[in-house]
């Protein structure tokens, strides 16, 4: 237990300033550090397809990667945006069916979807992460969005686990209560609330700002923790990894940004 403790507590030494440095200096930097996770965290899900024999199309994806990475820095520019989630989806599609067809191995449909599922859950949503730090205010945004995401975890972990009776979904996540997920909801407002009067040139202090900004980092955010345990449970694994030491792998520290990213990055480019 000590050693576990201690193994957590060198990755917070290491890891809270270098995320910090990271958002603070954004450009390549962040760009690197998102991609690394990005990569490991697809390592993490082919490892968890392997126990069900399963097996991800790791070269496209990789491939896929290589261009959303490119893509902000000479601004590739393939794809018309406003339609560039469909085309992604086509082309990715048809390179993994193709391929798929002289491979000899079992499970097509679960080989085809796996993969599909990596590209857009993990690069897909987490390459938004690097999107929005590009924004204007960019830097303020992922402050937030990281600090409500922590408040939100740490306060439904705390009054879920003292107080919480009543299971949200017992077959997903056994420990994860609706008590927990309120007190998580309720802090992101509050907090959220005190950034809009101390940050009023990022965003104004509004219902319709509260009320979004609420519901991605308070409730969004928990759904994206409950997909990667749902996704865990499926292969009959605790943690993703170990990549981690005392935090579990990759996939674990980012579930909760899998969904809220890609919903602030819609949030903020179109409302």
């Amino acid at each position: 237990m000590n050693k576990n403790n201690d193994s957590r507590l060198l990755v917070n030494l290491i890891g809270i300033p270098l995320l910090l440095s990271a958002i603070y200096y954004g450009g390549l930097f962040f760009q690197c550090l998102i991609f690394v996770s990005i990569f490991f965290s697809t390592y993490e899900l082919e490892k968890m397809c392997l126990l069900k024999k399963i097996n991800i199309h790791i070269i496209p994806l990789y491939l896929f990667y290589t261009y959303l990475f490119l893509n902000h820095l000479i601004e590739i520019n393939l794809f018309n945006k406003q339609s560039f989630m469909i085309e992604i989806i086509i082309i990715l599609s048809i390179v993994i069916l193709t391929f798929e067809l002289f491979r000899d191995k079992e499970k097509p449909i679960e080989n085809l979807g796996v993969t599909l599922l990596g590209a857009i859950w993990i690069g897909v949503f987490l390459d938004c992460i690097v999107s929005i730090r590009n924004m204007e205010f960019g830097m303020n945004w992922i402050l937030i969005m990281f600090v409500s995401v922590w408040i939100c975890d740490s306060a439904a972990f705390i009054f879920g686990s003292k107080f919480g009776k009543r299971k949200i979904l017992e077959r997903v996540s056994p420990n994860k209560t609706w008590l927990g997920s309120i007190s998580g909801l309720l802090s992101v407002f509050i907090f959220i609330f005190i950034v809009s009067i101390n940050q009023n040139q990022v965003f104004e202090k509004s219902f319709v700002n509260l009320f979004f900004l609420t519901i991605i980092f308070g409730m969004i955010s928990q759904f994206g923790d409950l997909v990667e345990s749902m996704i865990k449970r499926q292969f009959g694994v605790k943690d993703s990894g170990k990549s981690l030491r005392g935090h579990g792998g990759f996939l674990d520290r980012m579930d909760s940004l899998m969904l809220s990213a890609p919903s602030l990055y819609l949030y903020l480019t179109y409302l």
